[in-house]
């Protein structure tokens, strides 16, 4: 090859690019050649050919899991470097501790993995060559799916190649990986020497302190100090307040047998004299502008019932759309709460609501607000007489001889928390109570027209196809306040009580 065909070296010492990348020390490597040099050696040309060919090989051997083609890339003296943010630096020196670095981190764990991994290679640059040696830049970006169903970006950042011409054939001797983002670790080779394998840990994640003797430090959380709820979700407060809020109720018609086996042992329905063989189910969806726990909606089917002959409704689902409102529910009163997405629609007089979760729609109901029934406080000497069918759903209580603020909705909700450790293999209870809590509603109350609920998506997971609806006896809408003191819940029954 003539002088005039050779490429000059363009270097610079300690080129370090991709200051901004958080990370290790960062080695250095070649600086891009931008001469626009055209060299007409035919031999030049091939060699360039052949140190392509040879760094993109990488890729596909590595992803097919040719180990054995993939490792004959490289020279038996290669140097292998990887800086990573957040893990460090590796430095590898000779093919036996590569090998193992490699097996490690790739060979055993792929032997299990159902994932696609693909190392792409771009922007490929041949920053020097010589008729001997060379030196290659490309972006890489490394990205897996897993069992075949969504990408997931691991990193991007640059691999850098020295290569060498030995016996008329191109060979990696130095190979240097330089992530842009933190990868997960990876066992690192062992029983070699300093000289063999060296990691430099990432300098800006180095604990202050390290090498100090360490010490057992206790805990400080007691019983005085511990947040009132698990997570710290909500604040205790003697009562509980919902302010300016909307409810909306749709009454329909269930068998009894379908009611009843969605509730404790402890309770029996409420028998319909009209209707033997049936029971009411209280579709309750309530949106909350304010609350102790802030603004939120809430939907329950409530199931009117007897315990000891007096009215409850019991709750056999909840759902609400905010997590405080959620661990309130489930830790004090044991209401089995989930999370969902719960809508109100309002135009004029007409409500629709709805229920979904996962994306999918489970529950809908619509009415249209008619007349007021009623509004608290309730006269202090003349009952108020309610028509067909909201007597049956919501009793109202006597007249006291005093004004009665307002008007209490006893629900019941079966408290239940597992046991752990020996002799609770089956989860048995530690806390199986059934609770009473009466929630004390002020304002007005409507009657409703055309009211509609329509259950979705049949599943075990939420199982309202288990309170099937039969016939719509009628729909109510009220708005005000409501409460619920601690003072005033009880526990009906306790059921680990011999």
């Amino acid at each position: 090859m003539s002088k005039k065909s050779k490429v000059s070296k363009v270097s610079k010492d300690k080129f370090v690019p991709h200051q901004s990348v958080p990370g290790p020390l960062r080695l250095e490597m070649a600086i891009a050649d931008n001469s626009g040099t055209v060299n007409t050696d035919p031999l030049f040309i091939a060699d360039r050919q052949a140190i392509l060919n040879h760094v993109m090989a990488y890729s596909y051997l590595i992803d097919e899991g040719r180990w054995d083609d993939w490792f004959a890339l490289f020279s038996e003296d290669v140097v292998f470097e990887n800086s990573t943010p957040e893990l460090g630096t590796v430095l590898i020196k000779g093919m036996d501790a590569f090998k193992d670095l490699v097996n490690s981190r790739y060979i055993i764990p792929g032997k299990n993995s159902k994932g696609v991994r693909r190392h792409t290679q771009g922007n490929v640059h041949v920053a020097e060559q010589t008729e001997t040696t060379a030196k290659v830049r490309t972006y890489m970006l490394i990205s897996s799916v897993p069992a075949a169903d969504k990408l997931s970006i691991l990193t991007s950042g640059t691999y850098n190649a020295n290569l060498e011409k030995r016996n008329g054939k191109w060979t990696i001797t130095r190979w240097y990986i330089e992530a842009d983002a933190p990868l997960a670790p990876s066992p690192l080779p062992e029983g070699f020497s300093e000289e063999e394998f060296k990691w430099i840990p990432d300098p800006s994640i180095e604990m202050p302190g390290a090498g100090a003797v360490a010490v057992a430090v206790k805990g400080k959380v007691n019983l005085k100090n511990l947040p009132f709820s698990m997570g710290n979700l909500f604040q205790n407060a003697p009562v509980w307040n919902w302010n300016d809020i909307d409810v909306v109720i749709i009454d329909y018609l269930t068998d009894a047998n379908s009611a009843a086996a969605m509730m404790p042992e402890q309770l029996s329905t409420f028998p319909i004299p009209e209707l033997p063989g049936y029971a009411a189910v209280k579709a309750v969806w309530a949106h909350y502008r304010d609350s102790s726990f802030g603004s939120y909606n809430e939907f329950m089917p409530m199931i009117p019932c007897l315990f000891n002959g007096e009215m409850y409704l019991d709750v056999p689902m909840i759902y609400v759309d905010k997590d405080s409102a959620m661990a309130a529910g489930r830790e004090i009163g044991g209401w089995p709460k989930k999370l969902a997405k719960i809508e109100f629609d309002r135009i004029g007089n007409e409500y629709r609501v709805s229920l979904e979760r996962r994306g999918q729609r489970l529950a809908s109901a619509s009415m249209k607000i008619g007349g007021k029934l009623f509004s608290t406080p309730l006269p202090a000497d003349k009952p108020v007489s309610l028509p067909y069918p909201y007597n049956m759903t919501l009793p109202l209580p006597p007249p006291t001889g005093k004004l009665q603020d307002d008007v209490a909705l006893p629900s019941t909700s079966l408290k239940f928390f597992p046991g752990v450790g020996v002799g609770n293999e089956k989860a048995s209870p530690t806390i199986a109570r059934l609770v009473g809590s009466p929630w004390r509603m002020k304002g007005n109350f409507y009657s409703g027209s055309e009211g509609s609920i329509s259950y979705h998506k049949p599943s075990d997971e939420d199982p309202f196809y288990k309170l099937p609806v039969l016939k719509v006896l009628g729909a109510m809408y009220f708005e005000g306040d409501m409460s619920l003191a601690f003072k005033e819940m009880r526990v009906l029954a306790d059921l680990l009580k011999k």
